[in-house]
């Protein structure tokens, strides 16, 4: 790593810690037990995984990103849950004739522990919003007011104020590396422990509890 991207992520390490002062960034040399090699080394790690991550899985990333796309696009929409459908068709019908708003709807329904589902919501990820709902949301044009869907025990009335899909340029390939990357990890560690389980068990002649 050159000088100068080691600095910058030395800098990042110490700002992430809160080490401000030069005393401060001893103390916690003290504590770790380190010397400055080993502080250039945890602080580069973080550097080093992102241009190991993107070396081994940028040519994977855009299909990765595409299995996953739905859990990224985001979504700003208004609701209003009621208890059962003959109120929801009714507030529909005085939301279609503009004879009320939803601000003025929520403000009422807002009543009886109602406050949380009540109201304008977002941006969230599509994925976060009841597949019931989210279906209409998605193919819908902004402004659109949905029919009264049934989620649970609630009756939901829902407008779309925003939708934005993501896109996959280079942030998004970079987290598809790093998400390919941890994936890679995480099976190899639980390969290794599964190794030392079974070789565990076979040294203590007992039978394997699981």
């Amino acid at each position: 790593m050159d000088p100068d991207t080691l600095k910058a992520a030395v800098g990042n390490y110490r700002k992430r810690n809160n080490l401000v002062t030069p005393d401060q960034l001893k103390t916690h040399l003290r504590r770790q037990n380190w010397c400055q090699a080993d502080l250039h080394w945890y602080a580069s790690l973080p550097e080093k995984i992102r241009r190991s991550s993107r070396q081994r899985y940028q040519s994977k990333a855009e299909m990765h990103y595409l299995t996953r796309k739905e859990q990224f696009d985001q979504v700003t929409y208004s609701q209003l849950s009621v208890p059962n459908s003959f109120l929801a068709q009714e507030l529909f019908l005085r939301l279609k004739e503009a004879e009320s708003t939803f601000a003025e709807l929520a403000a009422q329904l807002k009543k009886g522990g109602t406050e949380k589902v009540q109201g304008r919501f977002g941006p969230i990820p599509i994925s976060r919003v009841p597949a019931a709902l989210a279906k209409p949301l998605r193919s819908c044009s902004p402004g659109t007011l949905l029919e009264p869907v049934q989620v649970d025990n609630s009756w939901l009335i829902a407008r779309l104020e925003k939708f934005q899909p993501t896109k996959f340029d280079d942030a998004m390939e970079q987290r598809m590396c790093s998400e390919l990357f941890q994936q890679e990890v995480d099976r190899i560690v639980d390969k290794r422990l599964a190794s030392l389980k079974t070789a565990l068990t076979e040294s203590s002649g007992q039978p394997d509890p699981t």
